[in-house]
């Protein structure tokens, strides 16, 4: 019984400086790359109407999520860019910095309702009723993908996948 005590008080007193020493370094010592852009955000998307050839299933979503143009005051608003970064992303899970408009696409839901095209948009505001009823917005706003919705927008690839989902 006194050798193993031994043989334990010997080991600590090896051990102690490697432990100590490991928990000031901390469990990662160094970083690996340090990520600029901002965080990745549904709120610097609008919705946009699908180009014909995008249009798989009629009965799907005519709408897409893209990129806020830069003359748009919700680009500024959100500290919006072209690019941005992402954490443990499950639709792109090997990649840290995409582009806005990508993200866009795979992530974001285009919301229902307000009007077809901008036409159509400016042609209800000059309506009596617009007034009454605020008009329509000219762009839309997107959403995030909902938990629950995620696994029609990934890949095996890990490139994303267009689910044509509809808010």
């Amino acid at each position: 019984m006194i050798r193993m005590r031994h043989l334990l008080v010997v080991c600590l007193a090896v051990l102690a400086p490697e432990i100590a020493d490991a928990r000031v370094k901390g469990f990662f010592s160094k970083y690996n790359k340090v990520l600029n852009a901002k965080e990745c955000t549904c709120n610097c998307c609008i919705r946009e109407r699908r180009r014909p050839s995008e249009i798989s299933d009629p009965s799907k979503s005519a709408f897409k999520c893209s990129l806020t143009p830069q003359s748009d005051h919700n680009f500024a608003a959100y500290q919006c860019s072209n690019t941005c970064t992402v954490m443990n992303d499950p639709i792109f899970p090997r990649a840290a910095t995409l582009s806005a408009n990508r993200f866009c696409f795979y992530h974001c839901i285009p919301t229902s309702g307000g009007s077809a095209s901008a036409l159509e948009a400016a042609a209800n505001n000059q309506d009596a009723q617009a007034l009454q009823n605020g008009g329509s917005l000219v762009d839309a706003a997107c959403i995030s993908v909902p938990p629950e919705k995620l696994p029609e927008a990934m890949s095996a690839d890990g490139n994303g996948r267009d689910a044509q989902l509809e808010a």
